[in-house]
């Protein structure tokens, strides 16, 4: 599992988020949600070890992050908000790229990332370039790039960003297709309802850098609490308008 307990950081002075606890089930989707520039990818940030919090501690399968090792380390794949792909690679080196740092043949290589890429139903498309694609299809490379190392937890930084509903919701379903198929954890951070309710099994709701919310899908849209009621219906007027 993913844990973090009594998390906080600042960026130039401002609380970003304070005191954070949250666990992420192994084998299951764990969803935060919250406004834009609520602390989200802030806080995937400091799971994967990109950023150090001023206070707290992460642990992923009871390895605390700033412990684990440059082999540990690639049990973490990461989905970038904005893709991250290398716009001067093919598909198939940019999938490559982690692969061969760990000295791998090439014909293994070339199996791996072929497998990967029919994963994702992108049979093909090894000697595209990123922007040969469609968003969608970038969205599925990335994907395809961060299960190249068989992670045992996978990171979403708001994976359907810029995407219309119809690709948000296959990109929903694959997540959910990975999440089974390869029983990874995984910690996915969006302001997307519509995804979370298609990915979640339990969900947290940050507010002003802290939890508001956090249970199952069905708890959170059956509940009364006046967060999640807000960020349901869109009602500025209720109590996160100052956010």
């Amino acid at each position: 599992m993913i844990n973090i307990d009594n998390l906080s950081i600042s960026l130039n002075d401002k609380t970003i988020l304070s005191g954070i606890s949250l666990c992420a089930p192994s084998s299951a989707t764990t969803v935060i949600i919250g406004r834009n520039g609520s602390g989200k990818s802030v806080l995937l940030k400091c799971v994967a070890g990109l950023m150090t919090p001023d206070t707290g501690s992460i642990t992923c399968s009871s390895v605390q992050n700033d412990k684990l090792h440059a082999d540990e380390a690639t049990t973490i794949g990461y989905v970038f908000q904005k893709g991250g792909l290398f716009d001067s690679m093919t598909v198939y080196d940019n999938l490559a790229f982690a692969l061969r740092r760990q000295n791998l043949d090439e014909t293994v290589i070339r199996e791996k990332t072929a497998a990967v890429l029919e994963s994702v139903s992108l049979e093909g498309v090894e000697n595209y370039y990123p922007q040969d694609l469609s968003g969608g299809m970038q969205k599925r490379v990335c994907l395809a790039r961060a299960l190249c190392l068989d992670p045992t937890h996978m990171l979403y930084d708001d994976p359907t960003a810029g995407l219309d509903p119809v690709l948000t919701d296959s990109i929903g379903s694959l997540i959910n297709e990975i999440r089974d198929r390869n029983k990874v954890t995984s910690l996915l951070v969006t302001h997307d309802c519509a995804l979370a309710e298609k990915v979640a099994d339990f969900i947290y709701l940050i507010y002003d850098g802290k939890v508001v919310f956090n249970g199952t899908i069905y708890d959170f849209n059956a509940s009364d609490n006046p967060y999640a009621q807000q960020f349901i219906h869109g009602d500025l007027d209720g109590p996160m308008e100052a956010v």
